[in-house]
Formats: C-alpha cells, sequence, structure tokens
C-alpha cells in the first residue's frame, strides 16, 4: 500500500524482491513507464529493494499520479 504523506504532499512505496535480478527487471520497467508518462518519481535502490516517492504537482494527489502508482503495481506484480 502507498503511504500518503504532507510537507511535501507524496506518496511513497517500498518493493521488495528476492535478488538483484528481479529489482533490475523492475527498474528497467519503471525506467520506461517514466519515459512514457513522463513522470520522474524519486527512486532509491539496493540489491533487494525499490523506494519510489511520487510528489504531488498540486497538493493533493491527481488522476494522473494515481494511475502512475496502480501501474508501478501492476509492474511489481509481474517481476516480483
Amino acid at each position: 500500500m502507498w503511504k500518503e504523506k504532507d510537507s511535501p504532499s507524496r506518496i511513497e512505496k517500498r518493493f521488495e524482491f528476492e535478488n538483484y535480478s528481479k529489482t533490475s527487471l523492475f527498474m528497467k520497467e519503471i525506467d520506461n513507464l517514466c519515459k512514457n508518462k513522463n513522470i520522474f518519481p524519486n527512486i532509491s535502490f539496493g540489491s533487494q529493494f525499490v523506494g519510489i516517492t511520487i510528489f504531488f504537482e498540486k497538493v493533493n494527489i491527481s488522476v494522473k499520479e494515481k494511475q502512475f502508482s496502480r501501474e508501478i503495481d501492476d509492474i511489481f506484480s509481474r517481476t516480483k
């Protein structure tokens, strides 16, 4: 589940993986999604995790940002 945060307004989620090859595959898919949607979240990663933070363009999450986070969840479901 995405966690909503304030100051600045954003949502965050950490994705855990069994090994680096799955982490790497997830990162490649996220890279393609970001380029296609023209949304570039903050991303941190290690050998078995990826943390993603999506900052809102406005005070509240937009439909575009909600859809983007759902697409990230779909990618995770396919690559975990």
